[in-house]
């Protein structure tokens, strides 16, 4: 993730979706530490974390986050142009899609990198 889009995804931590129309405050932005050592881990510097709970209620085409392997991905922007049509992400929004990913794309490494960019943090332990 580049300074831009780190800078972008912690604007958007500051603001609750719009249903919620309420401001939040996330530590997300802050960084991890290694729970042995209290140092900042390079892995999950800058990421903000997010419970399944947080995931599950962005199960719309409005809204829609999906797990792999815990990291939790935006797909909004990417069911319109999911070359298997609208309904392949539709059926992801707010799951885990480790499986279903795998199941799909495994080995290839063009939607493992169109999926790098729509990081958006991990899921808390």
């Amino acid at each position: 993730m580049n300074v831009v889009t780190v800078r972008h995804h912690c604007r958007r931590a500051w603001i609750a979706p719009a249903a919620l129309g309420s401001l939040v405050l996330t530590a997300g932005c802050g960084g991890g530490e290694d729970p042995q050592t209290g140092q900042p881990d390079p892995d999950t510097a800058g990421a903000e974390v997010f419970t399944f709970q947080d995931v599950e209620e962005n199960n719309t085409p409005e809204s829609c986050w999906a797990v792999l392997d815990e990291t939790v991905y935006d797909l909004t922007g990417w069911i319109a142009e999911h070359p298997g049509g609208p309904e392949r992400i539709e059926q992801l929004c707010g799951t885990d899609a480790t499986e279903a990913f795998a199941d799909q794309h495994s080995g290839q490494s063009r939607p493992q990198d169109q999926l790098a960019e729509m990081e958006i943090g991990t899921l808390q332990d």
